[in-house]
């Protein structure tokens, strides 16, 4: 019987918990989380077997992972490099930025255990176990960053993930982090500054009781995002980010430069363009 322990058990945690279940109905899942709710709701749907603090479940397991925010990933592998764990436990996480962790790792590798680094590129501005589930991650992209691990214990990852529908796609460290500071990170930050810009602008106008349209909630949405989670994620991720942040100026100095000159057919032919970016991003997804 094959022994899981998920450290976290947030949105995550809980849908990697999910998967593993459907995957592999004979496994046996150990769990750990600071949040004893998450924990009494996977007991109570018998997701996990039991729970048990980190210590215990590190030791007992074959498969190792770390499902918390991304510094408390790198304080969980210092620990680890203290414990007895099995010599061919397999060690993985679901953090978005992998640099760093796999930095982190190296005292695991030195010690020859396994490190695996993964990351689900899916989530929701919902957070707790309650609000996981396989459907989150269905269909999107879910990167390996294999630090040591060999062929044999990478394809164990996928089988255990193997219900969760996910595209794997295995990448560096380096451009792991390159992909996601574009796709996640950026898109988060830029969505903050749009939602306190918006909300400062209209209380400058004394109109903070308006109903707010369906364009602005759907473009605030992940403004609604763990605080705790991605002021660790965005400034884990810093150098990457910030070259995003400056391509992205580059782009908004544009477009204003159109407005102050009243160029409209310039305006119009950067929104055709964004509007077929857009929609091509949709059909690659089909």
């Amino acid at each position: 019987m094959t022994t899981i322990f998920i450290n976290g058990l947030g949105l995550i945690g809980s849908s990697i918990a999910r998967i593993i279940r459907k995957s592999a109905p004979a496994a046996r899942i150990l769990g750990n989380d600071i949040n004893k709710k998450n924990i009494d709701f996977l007991l109570e749907h018998k997701i996990i077997n039991e729970a048990i603090n980190f210590e215990g479940g590190s030791e007992q397991a074959d498969v190792i992972i770390l499902a918390s925010p991304v510094n408390s990933i790198i304080e969980d592998i210092n620990k680890l490099s203290n414990l007895q764990l099995k010599s061919s436990v397999i060690v993985t996480d679901v953090g978005s930025s992998k640099v760093n962790i796999l930095q982190a790792a190296n005292q695991l590798v030195d010690k020859g255990i396994a490190f695996i680094g993964g990351h689900p590129i899916a989530g929701s501005h919902l957070t707790g176990s309650e609000n996981g589930s396989i459907e989150m991650l269905a269909n999107h992209t879910y990167f390996l960053v294999n630090h040591n691990g060999s062929d044999q214990q990478v394809n164990m990852i996928k089988e255990l993930l193997k219900s969760g529908n996910l595209h794997f796609k295995e990448v560096s460290a380096d451009k792991h982090d390159q992909i996601v500071s574009t796709i996640s990170h950026l898109p988060h930050f830029i969505t903050y500054a749009l939602t306190l810009t918006v909300n400062d602008s209209l209380r400058d106008i004394y109109a903070t009781d308006i109903n707010m349209g369906n364009g602005l909630l759907d473009s605030t949405r992940i403004a609604k995002s763990n605080p705790d989670v991605w002021s660790d994620i965005l400034t884990s991720n810093s150098d990457n980010l910030l070259d995003q942040i400056d391509a992205f100026e580059k782009q908004l100095d544009a477009l204003k430069e159109a407005i102050i000159d009243k160029k409209p057919d310039e305006l119009r032919q950067s929104i055709a363009d964004a509007n077929d970016d857009r929609n091509g991003w949709e059909n690659s997804a089909k």
